[in-house]
């Protein structure tokens, strides 16, 4: 997958629901007008499908009925252990108090979709206040990651989450064995 840095421009393409193949491809189609490539993954679970799209030059063009973001995002959904602590991470994160870095909070069966601007601050605020809230009723949580993710922001990700700055999308194994053409079975 290519980077911002060879001048290529990621968005995130969402459906609130599981698209169908034919949704996908109508819209893949829009994309792929403005030289767009889309990498999807749905989710049953959360009633979502999400798509990574990469456009060369920074041309990010509107595909409708599908939403897009023009930057990557980080969608995630959170699912407690303990069902009463569904309101209070509904209210952390869609609430007047939520950070900025919050572009939505929306429900799911079980748990709250969020979604999130990896631009405006580490994916670890969102974890630490999901699990603030989640200690009040001593629950654990699901995580379920909703929206493929560029690989600096995989690497990004990964490297706060191994204490290991140095990290980067160079060293991830995926990305040299795709790089390599060795990531297709």
């Amino acid at each position: 997958m290519p980077n911002e840095e060879m001048g290529v421009t990621f968005a995130t393409v969402r459906f609130g629901r599981v698209a169908s193949p034919d949704e996908r491809a109508g819209v893949e189609a829009a994309l792929r007008e403005r030289g767009a490539t889309v990498a999807w993954r749905a989710s049953a679970r959360a009633g979502r499908t999400y798509g990574l799209a990469w456009f060369p030059g920074g041309s990010v063009a509107a595909a409708p009925p599908a939403t897009v973001h023009d930057a990557a995002i980080i969608a995630l959904a959170l699912f407690p252990t303990v069902p009463e602590a569904l309101p209070q991470l509904r209210e952390a994160f869609g609430g007047a108090g939520r950070p900025a870095a919050v572009l939505s909070c929306e429900p799911c069966d079980g748990g709250v979709v969020v979604e999130w601007n990896p631009r405006s601050a580490d994916v670890a605020l969102l974890f630490a206040l999901a699990d603030a809230e989640l200690q009040r009723y001593r629950s654990g949580r699901t995580v379920e990651v909703l929206a493929p993710l560029p690989p600096e922001v995989v690497a990004s990700i990964a490297a706060e989450g191994l204490s290991a700055s140095g990290a980067g999308p160079d060293r991830e194994l995926e990305t040299l064995l795709e790089r390599a053409g060795l990531d297709r079975a």
